[in-house]
């Protein structure tokens, strides 16, 4: 029950400054879209990717040194634990060293991204600006694992959350008065080195004995095993920066920074969703160690289907919500000049579900240390994500662009990452979690198309027609899983919970 509790507590901070941190977002990019051209929105798409590209040098140290953390944290051994933190600083000091000195390296490159370079004055300076958010935020993250692993993510939640809201309460006054995105981004980077110095104290206030000086250093064991799940991260992480981080850079390339500005106000929007729920899987992802760490695997299979059954509620329930509202969304929000096709938005669409469905096995992976089995399938799905990508993106625009992600991810992680768990960690066949998400999967493609047919039926492009559909959604989806899913262990196990809740309230 500590663990539930400790789990419903990192999630409602997480859900509910997420929801703030969301509505926040929406507003601040109306009103960049009102004094700033698309060509800057197209420009913030261009330089994430091209950071992201950059934070391979991270290597997945990150997941590596957090799964270190789990067991010596769990049996409160802060011995341990202050020797693994010291390599986790040296690790990360480094890294942002490199992520700076690299970033500013290629400035001068920058052109070779972009198929016509727009007029905007200063673009190498705003570029060095990201280098900077970025790598100077290595030097103070690495403590935030700690609060992590021990259960305490509201902590690093709230943290965030209360930055978020001024960096863009900051950044919307900054559009307002001054329609000026060199102080849109200086309100970024300023209020970002706020947060990673106030979650540092804290995890020292927190956790005192870090800043003893007297640290054991790590036996060659311990530094093999964690070199081991490093080398295995890296693989995983290349691959990965490339099936992601590279669908704004051959926009840019082929189509244009004006098309990427498009297709960055739809990615905001599904990458936002997606980072909210994230947070709520990887609020419990703590939870996941510690279970690992204490109890049998039949227990953590259990918990498994349990998280896995929330994962597809959320995910199907969202993908439903984008199919039928996210083009009426658009045009109330921004208007028809920043639509995509439809075609567009079903392959999106598709894609969010089927990478959603990989939470649950991403983070048992995590948890239970498996990196290296797999680690040459996220270079396999690069490989094939680029040269199917490419041709498709001059042929179909930004649904080739996503049409070769869907076909890299079917043909690779899809399948691959589930039957790595349970080769290596349960010891048993996949076919009930193969056969669980052929069940998910098909139920979610009839109500989808029930729902969308209903909300078709619905004329007009207005707030009303808007909220009617809005209603549909959000009744029709939810009553077929409510039907279908009553009388399941699952469903049950979560009724049970919040019956409990409610009883003792």
């Amino acid at each position: 029950m500590n663990r539930t509790k400790s789990s419903i507590r990192n999630v409602a901070f997480t859900l509910g400054g997420a929801i703030i941190t969301m509505l926040l977002q929406l507003i601040n990019r109306r009103v960049f879209v009102n004094y700033l051209t698309s060509d800057y929105l197209g420009l913030n798409g261009l330089f994430s990717n091209i950071l992201s590209m950059l934070s391979l040098s991270e290597m997945g140290v990150g997941a590596a040194m957090v799964f270190a953390l789990y067991k010596p944290v769990a049996e409160h051994d802060k011995e341990k634990i202050k020797s693994l933190m010291l390599m986790y600083k040296k690790f990360y000091t480094l890294i942002g060293c490199v992520v700076v000195g690299v970033g500013i390296f290629i400035t001068p490159f920058i052109g070779i991204f972009i198929k016509e370079m727009p007029d905007i004055p200063y673009i190498h300076v705003y570029y060095i600006m990201y280098v900077l958010d970025t790598g100077l935020s290595y030097f103070y993250t690495y403590k935030r694992s700690l609060i992590i692993c021990n259960r305490e993510n509201y902590v690093s939640s709230l943290t965030t959350t209360l930055t978020a809201i001024i960096t863009r309460l900051a950044q919307l006054l900054v559009l307002i008065f001054t329609h000026n995105y060199f102080f849109f981004l200086l309100a970024q980077v300023l209020l970002n080195r706020v947060e990673n110095v106030v979650i540092s104290k804290i995890a020292d206030k927190k956790y005192p004995y870090l800043l003893e000086k007297k640290i054991q250093p790590l036996s060659n064991e311990d530094k093999s095993q964690i070199k081991k799940n490093i080398f295995a991260m890296l693989a995983h992480k290349i691959g990965n920066v490339i099936v992601n981080g590279t669908d704004n850079i051959i926009i840019s390339k082929i189509l244009g920074l004006s098309v990427l500005g498009v297709f960055s106000n739809y990615n905001l929007l599904f990458s936002t969703v997606n980072s909210i729920i994230v947070k709520v899987f990887n609020a419990v992802t703590s939870g996941i160690g510690n279970l690992v760490v204490e109890k049998e695997k039949d227990e953590v299979e259990s918990v498994f289907y349990k998280i896995f059954f929330v994962n597809f509620w959320i995910y199907g329930f969202s993908a439903v919500c984008f199919l039928c509202l996210l083009q009426p969304f658009v045009n109330l929000w921004l208007g028809n000049d920043y639509l995509l096709s439809d075609g567009a938005v079903w392959i999106l669409t598709i894609v969010f579900y089927l990478n959603g469905m990989r939470c649950t096995i991403l983070g048992f992976r995590d948890a239970t240390g498996i990196f290296y089995h797999d680690r040459y399938k996220a270079l396999i799905e690069a490989f094939v994500n680029l040269v199917v990508s490419i041709p498709l993106t001059f042929f179909l625009g930004v649904t080739g662009v996503k049409l070769g992600t869907l076909i890299s991810l079917l043909s690779t992680s899809f399948w691959v990452e589930g039957y790595i768990l349970y080769k290596h960690y349960f010891k048993k066949s996949m076919k009930r979690y193969f056969m669980k998400q052929l069940q998910y999967a098909g139920i979610l493609i009839i109500i989808s198309i029930l729902t969308n047919q209903l909300c078709l039926a619905i004329e007009g492009s207005g707030i009303y027609a808007f909220g009617l559909k809005c209603l549909i959604c959000l009744l029709v989806p939810n009553v077929f899983f409510l039907i279908l899913f009553y009388r399941t262990q699952e469903f049950s196990y979560y009724k049970n919970i919040v019956l409990k809740i409610l009883k003792k309230k």
